[in-house]
């Protein structure tokens, strides 16, 4: 009799696990079969992945729109900062190393399901600001948002390095863009103390790029007499050094930039536009 119900209880615990190990395994399966019918789901409604999109913090959003448009920003980030700022419906973005020229500002929109850029703007030096070349394909909100859950670590150790700039604004954005084309518009013989000294700076450099200026510490210092010629002088960094006076310039009647020949009784034309550097 006790070896009857031995053998009764054996079956009987056999049979409960069996139950539960099936049990689990649906379970698993129907798991399974949730997470591709959500996935299925939002393949046939991608306003839910936009929705998901449009729920991350801003310096996410802000992190993800510029990797599709500044490589540098791709994680992981060396070397640079990527700032951001929303201004009325626009996104501003400047990937920045904190040094230096050539790292350009990025407009941009956002708009349903897509984001647009707009334009861009980049700083170059002495040569003020210029346009920068930017790809205004729209970029999906639901490849961002995918992008970010297949590297989601990643991406959020990247954010250590993305940071809010109040002074990224809409106002400032169009000022620097409306600079780009209005410097060869300037009218040459109304041009105002600053501007001169500010296009015979340029000269100077690009004559001396690669001699005085990169070798030593020099200066250039520009004044303007009552006539309206230029000198310009190299000051060296120690006091004790004497400045070279190196060239004297004027603008004549035509608004061009001339530079009187030594020796001779006639001027040469250096430019004859606004921040031209040489006459070509």
């Amino acid at each position: 009799m006790k070896k009857v119900m031995r053998v009764l209880l054996c079956v009987l615990l056999s049979v409960t696990a069996t139950i539960a190990i099936l049990f689990f395994v649906g379970m698993l399966d129907n798991t399974e079969e949730n997470q591709t019918q959500i996935s299925k789901n939002e393949q046939k409604n991608p306003q839910q992945a936009e929705n998901k999109f449009n729920q991350l913090p801003d310096k996410l959003q802000a992190l993800l729109i510029a990797t599709a448009i500044d490589e540098r920003s791709i994680p992981p980030i060396n070397g640079v900062t990527v700032y951001y700022n929303e201004d009325s419906d626009y996104t501003l973005i400047n990937v920045h190393s904190g040094a230096g020229v050539g790292h350009p500002i990025y407009l941009l929109t956002k708009k349903e399901n897509v984001i647009t850029p707009i334009k861009s703007v980049v700083y170059q030096g002495v040569d003020g600001y210029e346009k920068a070349e930017i790809k205004t394909n729209p970029i999906s909100k639901n490849e961002l948002y995918a992008q970010y859950i297949a590297d989601k670590d990643l991406y959020d150790t990247a954010l250590e390095k993305t940071e809010q700039n109040l002074d990224l604004t809409l106002a400032d954005f169009n000022e620097k863009y409306a600079s780009t084309y209005s410097d060869n518009t300037i009218d040459t013989t109304k041009l105002s103390e600053e501007q001169v000294k500010k296009w015979v700076t340029a000269i100077m450099q690009n004559r001396f790029e690669n001699h005085v200026l990169k070798e030593f510490p020099y200066t250039i210092s520009i004044s303007l007499d009552e006539n309206r010629y230029v000198k310009a002088q190299i000051n060296a960094a120690n006091p004790e050094d004497a400045g070279d006076s190196v060239g004297y310039f004027k603008i004549n009647d035509k608004g061009q930039l001339v530079e009187p020949v030594l020796g001779a009784d006639y001027d040469e034309v250096i430019a004859t536009e606004y921040m031209q550097v040489e006459n070509f």
